[in-house]
């Protein structure tokens, strides 16, 4: 039967107590134990693994002793509550356990009882001087119970009792040991701790691929010169009997991890498509994985820390990113990778269409869109060809939509502007008409261009061709400056219409706040 262990860096192998198997823990004995004694010399309950159970507990005192200056006191009690002493204790070789004890209390009634793994073996009550108990325990784990307990009323002498002077049979030993840590990088020291069970005065470690190879300390520290997992074996005696626990696979040696592989997948992405996903080969000794993109403004990664990623972009970024990878173990992050570089992109895609046109112009083929190769879309398009007629009158947002090769589409928008008014928007140095500042919030201002004085009406349209604004038999000379004012007007495109004896243009104004 092998039992691999791997418990992190933080933990004490405490599962390692509960392990003993004729692979793991080997026990040979020669010679003869001797007994151990418990006489409670060192003024506490520190040389065994007591416990101290009931309403009160018991406590050492140097009030008349069998021997020494020390003996065992049980807890100040009142009726109906007890107190006791117990003790978990191996026994080497079937052997007699004794004690010396004396007791004060109502005679019948108050007692100090003595268990065995739960069962009373004897028990005694009244006026009891110091005397000796003996009983043959068998081999095995065995507990042991010292419990004084009261009846409901009375009490008597001195109301407790008194223990000295522990002989228990040979006590077992049994080989366990801990560790910092299981995992460690190529370097760094390991501190080894002995957990064994009994008398042990002797150690012997044998650590597979360390430095030292072997130790007779109780609590070594070795180092790793080698990047493996290694067995640990200890072996330890108490003079006669020894005992030894062989852990396989105990130690994991790292390092530093080399450099990832270079990450795959798409490297030309267009912008539209959405997220995307990347991979990386595994790396021989990584427990994780750290994905890094720059510049960071680029997206984030999704389910970093794994071999596959997504990239989740910003939607507005455009350009060239790096995305890396490096392999993470306990030693830390370790080499990036060489990075992939991922172009994301769009189609440069413009668009340039009429300002606007008379809804009496003949359907018209769109142009002004490029690259070439798109298609245009919109109110009164159709298959390429713009029928003003059918889109009517006002503003319509003209689109054109353009695919490059790699199936990435983008698209670019312009206004046409449909009216009631033929032709195209004049110049102003053919109409003759300067108007200034275009755009404006709400003020304008017409000076004719070397023209004849002439009066002119002034008529302002809306993009619905709604009249506005107007003013009849204006005088006008190349010297004269006229004011319009449209400031009560929501801000939007509109048209100037100039007309006299002499003169008829029609100005595009536009109005923005």
């Amino acid at each position: 039967m092998k039992i691999n262990l791997r418990l992190s860096a933080l933990s004490l192998i405490l599962a390692v107590v509960l392990i003993h198997t004729n692979v793991q823990g080997q026990k040979s004995n020669s010679g003869i134990k001797t007994e151990t004694i418990e006489d409670f010399e060192t003024g506490d309950f520190s040389q065994f693994d007591w416990q101290l159970t009931g309403t009160s507990d018991w406590f050492v005192t140097d009030n008349s002793p069998y021997e020494g200056t020390y003996c065992a006191q049980s807890g100040l009690i009142t009726h109906n509550q007890s107190t006791a002493l117990e003790l978990q204790y191996d026994v080497y070789a079937e052997d007699v356990l004794s004690f010396w004890f004396r007791v004060s209390s109502e005679s019948g009634y108050d007692y100090l009882r003595f268990y065995v793994d739960g069962v009373e073996i004897d028990q005694w009550a009244g006026e009891e001087p110091w005397q000796i108990f003996e009983y043959t325990v068998p081999v095995g784990t065995h507990t042991f119970k010292w419990e004084y307990d009261k009846d409901g009323s009375v009490s008597t002498g001195a109301d407790a009792c008194w223990i000295d002077f522990i002989t228990f049979p040979p006590m077992e030993i049994e080989a366990l040991f801990t560790a910092d840590t299981t995992a460690i990088c190529l370097g760094d020291a390991v501190h080894y701790y002995d957990q064994s069970i009994g008398p042990v005065t002797e150690w012997n470690w044998t650590f597979e691929g360390s430095t030292p190879p072997t130790s007779t300390q109780q609590n070594p520290v070795v180092g790793y010169a080698n990047v493996g997992t290694f067995d640990v074996l200890l072996e330890v005696s108490d003079g006669i009997e020894t005992s030894s626990l062989y852990m396989p696979n105990f130690m994991e040696v790292q390092m530093v991890l080399q450099s990832a592989n270079t990450p795959s997948g798409i490297s030309l992405l267009c912008a539209s498509w959405g997220n995307s996903t990347y991979n990386t080969a595994p790396v021989s000794g990584a427990s994780s994985y750290n994905w890094t993109i720059t510049p960071e403004e680029a997206g984030t990664i999704s389910g970093n820390g794994s071999t596959n990623i997504t990239v989740v972009w910003e939607p507005d970024f455009l350009g060239a990113a790096d995305l890396a990878v490096a392999g993470v173990n306990y030693c830390g992050i370790g080499v990036y990778s060489t990075p992939l570089t991922i172009t994301r992109y769009l189609p440069d895609v413009n668009l340039i269409v009429p300002a606007y046109v008379a809804i009496s112009t003949p359907p018209f083929e769109l142009t002004g869109g490029s690259p070439s190769g798109g298609t245009y879309s919109g109110p009164g398009v159709s298959n390429g060809i713009f029928d003003p007629a059918a889109a009517g009158l006002g503003e319509h947002t003209i689109t054109y939509t353009y695919t490059d090769v790699n199936f990435c589409a983008n698209t670019a928008t312009d206004l046409l502007t449909v009216t009631q008014f033929t032709g195209y928007e004049n110049i102003a140095q053919s109409s003759g008409v300067h108007v200034y500042p275009n755009p404006a919030t709400g003020i304008f201002t017409l000076r004719l261009n070397d023209l004849t004085s002439q009066k002119v009406d002034l008529k302002v349209y809306n993009a619905m061709s709604k009249l506005v604004y107007q003013k009849e038999s204006i005088l006008l000379t190349d010297e004269q400056r006229f004011v319009i004012n449209l400031m009560e007007l929501p801000e939007g495109i509109y048209y100037l219409r100039i007309s006299g004896n002499e003169l008829d243009s029609v100005q595009k104004l536009i109005l923005h706040k």
